[in-house]
């Protein structure tokens, strides 16, 4: 079986990461497409990718390219979501996916009618820890879920060229490392939230700096996400049932996780390395195109980002583009 074609649009910070760390038995890294043909070239050589395009248009036209994926600011993502979908491409896009959920709604719908495939690039939906802890805990008798507790802090520097303090490219602290702990609960919480409560600050810029989240669903399950760009936290989930706890360090990537027992006794659940990240995404997107297979993960990206709607609507966080 010919392994399916990737194209990267972009080539920032993640794209290379994405490039350096490619490796995959169904799928081969095809071309490269940045706005300046001198710069693709070079991350092409770089990266051992063997065509490069200066414009995104000519990439998104060549027939050979299955998947496309995009790695633009979060500004930029609804706009070539859209063109690459319309170019007859199966679209894996950074997080967060697009800014809200009017937009990612739009695109779904064109990915349905082409028959094509849309997903967000979030890592814990393809982190192999996630399946096992899920096939531990029907194993076990570990009662009803109650409580989630997440937090993500990032120091950000204030002078720095990136797009995580400005407005224009749809930065700040919910987008960047939001979209990790709120894909944590959603993940866990048996049904999506029916109440949303928060209190956030904005930065001078007039992004989003610190926040407090509150969700709760029908079923009394409740969630907190602490975030700050300002100031280091560790990357911790909580996950308490009403026999033990789960928690969770560096989520996001995460390959072990301790269960703590009501009685004290802890469990260690271990998964595959952390390390190939990038690439359970890469595996999972093109296996799930290959054998047609169930988006199983489309409805937690739609009801994060709804949820991003509405405390933005709370802090009064609106873009410019918007």
């Amino acid at each position: 079986m010919s392994k399916l074609k990737w194209g990267i649009l972009g080539t920032g910070q993640i794209a290379q990461s994405l490039a350096e760390n490619f490796s995959s038995e169904v799928a081969e890294l095809y071309a490269v497409a940045s706005r300046n043909s001198e710069k693709a070239k070079q991350f092409a050589t770089k990266n051992s990718i063997p065509h490069s395009y200066g414009d995104y248009h000519q990439m998104l036209n060549d027939p050979s390219i299955d998947i496309i994926y995009i790695a633009t600011p979060h500004s930029h993502h609804y706009q070539w979501i859209k063109a690459a979908l319309l170019a007859g491409k199966h679209v894996l896009c950074e997080k967060v996916i697009t800014i809200n959920k009017e937009q990612l709604d739009e695109v779904i719908e064109i990915a349905h009618s082409k028959d094509l495939y849309l997903a967000e690039a979030m890592t814990i939906y393809h982190m192999p820890l996630y399946s096992t802890i899920s096939q531990w805990i029907k194993s076990n008798d570990v009662g009803s879920l109650k409580m989630i507790q997440v937090m993500f802090g990032s120091k950000k520097e204030l002078d720095s060229d990136s797009y995580f303090f400005k407005k224009e490219l749809a930065g700040g602290a919910l987008f960047d490392i939001g979209t990790y702990a709120l894909s944590f609960a959603r993940m866990f919480l048996t049904k999506k939230p029916t109440e949303i409560k928060t209190i956030g600050s904005l930065h001078e810029s007039g992004v989003d700096e610190t926040s407090g989240i509150v969700l709760k669903n029908n079923q009394q399950e409740l969630a907190t996400i602490s975030l700050t760009f300002r100031a280091r936290m560790p990357k911790m989930g909580v996950v308490a049932f009403e026999k033990g706890y789960l928690t969770i360090m560096n989520y996001p990537r995460a390959s072990t996780a301790v269960f703590t027992h009501d009685h004290g006794k802890e469990e260690t659940i271990h998964a595959e390395n952390h390390d190939h990240a990038l690439n359970y995404e890469v595996d999972d997107f093109t296996n799930m195109i290959i054998t047609q297979s169930e988006n199983k993960f489309l409805q937690y990206t739609l009801d994060v980002v709804e949820i991003m709607d509405v405390v933005r609507k709370e802090w009064g966080l609106k873009y410019p583009f918007e």
